[in-house]
């Protein structure tokens, strides 16, 4: 039998460092392999799901102009046979003016019926929720809320989180408003004390003029609407991003628009805020009208923009939002912390509430409402595919918090300029 060969010590250990990074790069080359498979699979995945949308999409679309071509043609072979029964000019005509009056008629037999069914199913729904009051139902409410509890954690907890930055972003836009107005009375030395709820002047009714007046009162909503770009800017960067810091600048935003436009349209009807610059200026009757409808239809093409905005604000929570959950989620994210946020903005400011300052926020409603509309004819979205979990972030509500506090309890002492 013959003898293995044998080698010297540095060429077996050389040898065995050859095999070593043999074993290493097929491992590397396994490895790359099947993370490239994966990511093959993940893309093909996308890929199916969005062909799955574009034809559902287009089905949709090729159903809707068949059933307008159907209805069409329907139109108009009711047409040609009216023409030949008629006649002639004259019998058409009558048989036209007969089938309008039916058709007013029956719309109006029709809305009746639908007032009717409504009022009814307001009042079901109103004795169904005095007899759910009853105690004895209280078992069963619990059980459902055991059995949804997970649910109801989630739509708490976004909207406590959305409240609290409503809040926090409409005090930072308003404070800023404030200190605009008190740096620009520095400019015509006017004293002023700035407070928590307004800037107090301490100003003789005499040694207001034009320019004093035009600048004081304008500057704040001027500065808030260009800080509401700024901050939509800085929004289009992060919106992307799983903090929820980008939904504070979303807010912000949508403050700092309505601060300026909501300002020019109270300003406009009432003669307050923002409306003592425009008398000063002298704009007549007809351009306040014409400011005010500017402002609404400016409010609404705001909502309208934001509304996908608000959608995308979702992957802070979730990994897809489908369009069934749509809804729920915006009233978490929208709808509860407008009106939380505003009765507890009204709260911050009590006793001192200004009717001008709440009029102003509340016109917010326009914007909300076309955010509503507008969100109905948005698809599914689909965001990462980690999962983040919903829970408090204490991070985000000790600090708001504490800044809703120091607001209210620092500003009420009043801070002096001048």
């Amino acid at each position: 039998m013959a003898s293995r060969k044998k080698y010297s010590l540095p060429y077996r250990i050389y040898r065995r460092l050859r095999y070593l990074r043999h074993i290493r790069k097929s491992r590397a080359v396994k490895h790359r392999l099947e993370a490239n498979r994966e990511k093959e699979e993940r893309l093909t995945r996308k890929r199916t799901i969005r062909k799955k949308r574009l034809a559902d999409t287009q089905a949709e679309r090729n159903r809707k102009k068949l059933k307008r071509a159907e209805e069409k043609n329907l139109e108009r072979e009711r047409r040609q046979r009216l023409k030949e029964e008629a006649g002639s000019h004259a019998q058409e005509k009558d048989l036209l003016r007969e089938e309008a009056r039916r058709l007013r008629k029956f719309r109006k037999r029709r809305r009746i019926r639908l007032l009717r069914f409504f009022m009814k199913a307001c009042a079901n729904n109103t004795l169904r929720f005095i007899r759910g009051l009853n105690p004895l139902h209280f078992p069963r409410l619990l059980k459902h809320a055991a059995e949804n509890r997970e649910n109801i954690n989630e739509f708490v907890v976004i909207a406590l989180h959305s409240t609290l930055l409503f809040v926090a972003s409409y005090l930072f836009i308003f404070f800023i408003g404030l200190v605009t107005s008190v740096i620009s009375g520095l400019f015509f030395n006017y004293h002023s004390i700035l407070y928590y709820h307004k800037v107090v002047w301490l100003v003789k009714p005499e040694q207001w003029y034009g320019d004093s007046v035009k600048m004081i009162f304008s500057s704040g909503p001027i500065i808030s609407g260009i800080l509401g770009v700024v901050m939509a800017i800085l929004f289009a960067q992060l919106r992307t991003g799983r903090g929820l810091f980008k939904l504070f600048l979303l807010w912000g935003a949508l403050h700092g628009f309505n601060a300026f436009f909501g300002s020019l349209l109270t300003g406009s009807i009432f003669g307050k805020g923002l409306g003592h610059a425009l008398d000063w200026s002298y704009f007549s009757d007809t351009e306040k009208v014409i400011f005010s409808i500017i402002s609404i239809l400016a409010l609404i093409l705001m909502g309208v923009f934001s509304a996908r905005s608000f959608l995308i604000s979702a992957n802070s929570y979730y990994s897809h939002l489908e369009k069934r959950m749509q809804g729920s989620f915006l009233w978490a994210q929208l709808i509860i912390p407008f009106l939380a946020g505003s009765l507890l903005v009204g709260a911050v400011m009590f006793p001192e509430i200004l009717l001008y300052d709440m009029t102003v926020m509340y016109i917010m409603f326009i914007t909300i409402l076309s955010v509503i509309i507008s969100s109905r004819f948005y698809p599914a979205l689909y965001f990462e595919d980690e999962q983040i979990g919903i829970g408090p972030r204490i991070r985000l509500i000790l600090p708001v918090l504490l800044f809703i506090i120091l607001y209210r309890f620092v500003l009420a002492v009043g801070i002096p300029f001048g």
